[in-house]
């Protein structure tokens, strides 16, 4: 957070990141998976807000039960600081066996493990 070394979009040919990644009206978007059952908003708050403001959190809930179904998103409005939540929070341990699995979350529809198949001409 303080050094020379920028890691910031726009280097190297970064538009399609940001294209994909950054979202106009809440920032940047960061896909947080492997959430315990009892995560909810709040608590995946109180483990990113240590990073920099947040634009907001969503706790992806299972309807009947109320609890999470293990993944959600949390958005900021400052490149640094979602990289550097993304970086230190993937692998930490939040459960016995269950550590976080955390990626910028991307616009694209077909992003998936089937996706290399798919080619399409622009």
């Amino acid at each position: 957070m303080g050094g020379s070394t920028s890691h910031g979009p726009g280097q190297n040919g970064d538009e399609e990141m940001i294209a994909n990644c950054y979202h106009r009206s809440q920032g940047w978007s960061l896909y947080v998976a492997n959430l315990t059952e009892n995560d909810d908003e709040l608590s995946i708050y109180r483990l990113f807000s240590p990073f920099g403001a947040i634009s907001s959190v969503n706790a992806m809930l299972d309807e009947e039960t109320g609890k999470s179904r293990g993944y959600g998103f949390v958005n900021m409005p400052q490149y640094d600081s979602a990289f550097e939540a993304a970086r230190m929070m993937h692998g930490v341990q939040v459960a016995p066996g269950k550590n976080l699995s955390v990626s910028f979350k991307t616009n694209k529809r077909n992003t998936h493990k089937y996706a290399a198949n798919t080619n399409t001409a622009s």
